[in-house]
């Protein structure tokens, strides 16, 4: 069951129109969810490395026109020096699917690296909160909106990680 699983969380990023909640409870029903974070993990970010590497091929096509080059020039500016913790927020709070952020990380030419960095943190944030949230909410005796409330201060502690890794990304240019 696990190989279903893993194989789905791969797939999660690129092809497959499902919650990525629905996909990590279930994993958590099958497998447990001590397996379902691991595979998780694992299995959402190397599809999010697949969908990187697909989306920056057809971006390099895609931005080779004058009409797209002014439009990706907007995007760098609307996003500006933020678009790291944006992608890291993004990638935990199920607003914009993983296949659009995985396509803007690749036009805002966000290294490969530094893109896997971030959804590594993100994706152990978002499917440790679905895998574990039960069993942490039972062994520390909170209710649901104390559990939520919860979640929410580690996507916050999150978010400032995501930010040190910006940080360090750029002195290292400067």
């Amino acid at each position: 069951m696990w190989c279903v699983y893993f194989l789905v969380c791969v797939l999660l990023p690129i092809c497959v129109p499902v919650p990525e909640t629905a996909v990590i409870l279930w994993g958590t029903r099958q497998i447990g969810s001590l397996g379902a974070f691991f595979f998780g993990v694992i299995g959402s970010v190397l599809g999010l490395m697949i969908m990187y590497s697909l989306s920056s091929l057809i971006a390099h096509r895609i931005s080779k026109g004058k009409k797209e080059k002014r439009q990706l020039a907007w995007l760098k500016q609307l996003t500006g020096r933020y678009r790291v913790w944006i992608l890291g927020v993004l990638l935990i709070v199920p607003l914009v699917s993983d296949e659009v952020l995985c396509a803007g990380s690749a036009f805002l030419k966000i290294p490969l690296p530094q893109f896997l960095k971030i959804g590594i943190i993100a994706k152990s944030i978002s499917i440790g909160m679905i895998a574990f949230s039960g069993f942490l909410g039972d062994l520390c005796g909170l209710r649901r909106w104390q559990m939520i409330a919860v979640e929410l201060l580690f996507m916050f502690l999150a978010s400032a990680v995501l930010q040190h890794f910006y940080k360090k990304g750029e002195a290292k240019l400067s």
